[in-house]
């Protein structure tokens, strides 16, 4: 290990400028934080840059694999083949996405199995769930269970879910994912927390805020992945280009493991060839050229627009189902989204307002976004 050399933040540096230091300084060394650097873990050619996810000590490949709504069983075969070994999946799909757990089910001894549950209201249906999906899923257990964005109550009962779930060896270790990253900081980090690994919403769109918080999160020995990586995925890649905004976080050492959902084997080999090689100089400037264009249509959720809307709109749900249809081209989870918000906050009308009174501190298009989302769903 080694330590890089610490660097003030400067809010006179440009985005092109920020990107650039933050690459070859280190994020971390950009903001003021002392990031360790592990020696061992190089770029190579030919293998998958694994990390230690935290105080699990759990060795996890460097581009991790989401499994939402992915069915084809060769795709699996061939991410396990190339060295990913981290699989992380969520209940939204019904069926506990059967088809995944059926690919994965050979493997079981030598991959890693995330499993995300939504927030209930108590440990038993908490502790239901975890059993539901360990019975579909037939894998007997799971290295690390998620739940999702929990408010804190949901969070005291995860908390004693936990307990019971570890000493009856379903469990390995715990996790949550979480949107509210000034308040869970403050949770997460305490000697008294059970959750050993964070999922949270990070990209080169996020501001350097949340980068301190990142560095907060590695300091308290969490495992840390990226919630969003690919920032709404609107930069649409071409195989002989790989993501660029895959390569700003893996120059991140802090973050341990990167979760893509890869819906063809040509995804898997453009992804994993990205997470292999060093960031350069044209992916900054590709990352520059990209800021602008994805910041009208990225919403970071930071939860300004909440209430500002006069016709009660809820704007970011909106927003975010204008991510799913426009940037990863997926109108069903666009629909299913939209469906799940309540029928009063999503009756658009923006075309009657002369000038939309809610403005994103980020640059968000607002009206743009829901008229589209209008335009394609209602």
């Amino acid at each position: 290990m080694k330590y890089i050399e610490k660097l003030k933040f400067n809010d006179s540096l440009s985005r092109r400028n920020f990107l650039k230091v933050a690459t070859n300084k280190g994020i971390g060394t950009l903001l003021g934080l002392s990031v360790l650097v592990d020696s061992n873990c190089k770029f190579n050619s030919t293998e998958m840059p694994n990390r230690v996810l935290g105080r699990t000590k759990l060795s996890v490949s460097l581009l991790g694999f989401g499994c939402t709504q992915v069915k084809d069983k060769k795709v699996y075969q061939h991410a396990i083949e190339l060295g990913i070994n981290y699989f992380h999946m969520g209940d939204r799909d019904p069926t506990y996405n059967l088809d995944a757990c059926a690919a994965l089910l050979p493997y079981r001894k030598k991959i890693i199995i995330a499993y995300m549950s939504y927030p209930k209201a108590s440990r038993t249906q908490l502790l239901d769930d975890l059993d539901n999906y360990l019975k579909q899923s037939g894998f007997g257990y799971l290295d690390v269970w998620f739940v999702i964005t929990p408010r804190p109550e949901v969070l005291n009962a995860f908390h004693e879910a936990i307990s019971i779930a570890y000493q009856a060896g379903k469990i390995r270790w715990s996790g949550i994912t979480t949107h509210s990253l000034d308040r869970d900081v403050k949770i997460l980090t305490t000697q008294d927390s059970k959750v050993d690994v964070v999922m949270m919403a990070y990209n080169y769109l996020s501001p350097p805020a949340h980068s301190d918080i990142l560095g907060k999160f590695h300091h308290a020995n969490l495992g840390i992945t990226p919630m969003k990586p690919l920032a709404g995925k609107f930069y649409q890649r071409t195989i002989n280009k790989p993501d660029p905004l895959l390569r700003w976080l893996a120059d991140d050492t802090r973050i341990h493991t990167i979760p893509v959902i890869m819906n063809t084997i040509e995804q898997v080999d453009q992804n994993v060839a990205a997470v292999k090689l060093p960031i350069s100089q044209e992916d900054l400037d590709v990352l520059q050229t990209l800021y602008v264009y994805n910041s009208q249509r990225y919403c970071r959720m930071c939860g300004a627009c909440n209430g500002k809307c006069p016709k009660q709109l809820s704007v970011s749900d909106l927003v975010r189902t204008a991510m799913y249809s426009e940037g990863y081209k997926d109108i069903e989870l666009a629909r299913s989204n939209f469906l799940s918000i309540p029928k009063n906050n999503r009756k658009i009308s923006c075309e009657t307002c002369d000038q939309c009174l809610v403005i994103c501190p980020n640059g968000v298009a607002i009206k743009e976004r829901i008229c589209g989302v209008k335009e394609l769903l209602v």
